[in-house]
């Protein structure tokens, strides 16, 4: 009879903690039964090879101590290992998938055109990537699968990682099948061998001679997806990237650097070196301003009043202390929010309000101001008995949401939709709107999609497969004193 039970008929006998040898021998007999396991279920079903990876995962979660540095490094190299492993799994489940609902919808009597429709958005939510991504991971397993099956299986055995098997697979997408199995044979010895900047140039050689024709009117083609983008960066700063023609590029990365060559050593830019001075002509010539920070902008800055006017009235028992003045975070980052780039400091945004430029070329700042609930952070709520979502309802919304509403998708708001379908009834309201991006708003319609507002700003979006993602707007301006 163990001690617990002599415990629970009511005798006193110590209960000792098992010594290391026993933890040993308890893990060893964990690790040999999840071993069987793993042989017994992974060709049952389904429902066993789910298993079969939550096995693995939860033994990854496991602290392997290695017990030395080569054992450390050993466990990197393998782990390593294990990723690209796991990626080339997720390569032929995503392919399976691909294939099954094209089967099923084919079965339905779907037009050929009409199948497979929203399939990338629900990759991306498995992935818990966007859209974009999700699609570019359909088109990435399916040639992989079917027409480089070489670079799988580097893939699979580590000799590619899952990043250098996306860049094959994009060097050789204007090719046909026929062209991409080619390259791929002709490049199996080399994979494993080079960094993947020089794996992706031997590709693009090797893509560029086998068929120029169809690379030139690649080029062509991507002329369409030239344009400017932003995202932020840390310590408020923000990058800014232009996707062009590589003539273009490289004429205006070329006339940047000439003329901050020439600067460099100039009285006036003596505390500036040539990339900074590179940054500050960039921005003086595409504002048309003589200096740098005299820019006209218009900023929807999400703020409080103690952040616009720098004072805080309380302070938080739980904020840390950042600085040996004994300033709380509370009183220097209360941040203010930028739509479309998020938190900056307050200062920053002060700042911004008021920046430093000459008096020839002054710099117009407009400020639009926001009502924000001061306990939940919420935009205040404002209704209307339009379907369409306009005025100060639709602002208030594009503040409330930021971005697409579609988990991880994180593209800019380009529609304001009805949760629940206006035509079934819903409400244009702000409890019932719902910003998305033009992709998921199209793919919210598909069958088998729903969008379900759990409350005011919450929404529920189910796929087709039936499962189900939880939508909450993140908070207008990040606070430690407010409710999460």
């Amino acid at each position: 009879m163990s001690a617990v039970e002599d415990q629970a008929r009511g005798t006193d006998v110590p209960i000792t903690p098992p010594t290391d040898a026993e933890y040993a021998a308890h893990e060893a007999a964990w690790m040999a039964e999840s071993a069987a396991v793993l042989t017994t279920t992974v060709s049952q079903d389904t429902a066993g090879a789910v298993r079969v990876l939550q096995i693995v995962r939860d033994l990854l979660r496991g602290r392997l101590a290695a017990g030395s540095e080569a054992a450390c490094i050993d466990q990197i190299r393998l782990l390593e290992d294990i990723k690209s492993a796991a990626a080339a799994a997720q390569v032929v489940a995503t392919e399976e998938f691909r294939h099954r609902r094209d089967q099923a919808e084919a079965d339905a009597g779907i037009k050929l055109e009409q199948r497979a429709r929203g399939i990338g958005s629900e990759i991306g939510l498995a992935r818990r990537v966007s859209p974009q991504q999700g699609s570019a991971a359909v088109r990435t397993a399916h040639t992989l699968t079917t027409d480089m099956p070489h670079a799988l299986e580097a893939l699979c055995d580590g000799r590619l990682s899952e990043y250098t098997s996306g860049l094959v697979v994009k060097e050789t997408s204007h090719l046909d099948p026929a062209g991409k199995t080619a390259i791929d044979t002709h490049m199996e010895p080399r994979y494993g061998k080079t960094g993947s900047r020089r794996l992706a140039g031997e590709v693009r050689a090797l893509a560029q001679q086998a068929d120029p024709v169809a690379y030139i009117k690649a080029h062509a083609l991507a002329k369409s997806a030239r344009a400017v983008n932003i995202r932020p960066a840390p310590s408020g700063m923000a990058y800014l990237t232009a996707l062009l023609p590589l003539g273009q590029a490289f004429a205006c990365k070329k006339a940047l650097h000439d003329t901050a060559t020439s600067m460099a050593f100039s009285e006036e830019t003596v505390q500036a070196g040539p990339t900074q001075l590179e940054a500050d002509l960039l921005v003086q010539r595409l504002t048309g301003q003589s200096h740098a920070e005299a820019v006209n902008i218009e900023v929807q800055l999400v703020m409080t009043d103690e952040t616009l006017l720098g004072t805080t009235t309380t302070t938080p028992s739980h904020a840390p202390v950042i600085d040996n003045t004994g300033r709380h975070a509370e009183d220097v980052f209360t941040s203010a929010w930028m739509p479309g780039y998020g938190p900056i400091p307050a200062a920053l945004a002060r700042d911004m309000l008021d920046p430093v430029h000459d008096h020839q070329t002054p710099a117009r700042v407009f400020l639009r101001r926001v009502l924000t609930d001061p306990v939940t952070g919420e935009v205040t709520k404002i209704d209307t008995r339009k379907r369409e979502f306009t005025g100060p309802l639709r602002r208030a919304l594009v503040l409330r949401d930021q971005q697409c509403r579609t988990p991880w998708c994180n593209a800019p708001i380009a529609h304001l939709d009805h949760a629940h379908p206006y035509a079934k009834g819903g409400h244009t309201s702000a409890g019932n709107g719902t910003g998305l991006c033009a992709r998921c708003n199209y793919t919210k319609e598909n069958p088998g999609w729903h969008h379900t507002p759990t409350n005011t700003s919450t929404r529920n979006i189910t796929t087709p497969t039936g499962h189900t993602y939880n939508s909450t707007p993140p908070p207008i301006t990040p606070n430690l004193n407010r409710r999460i």
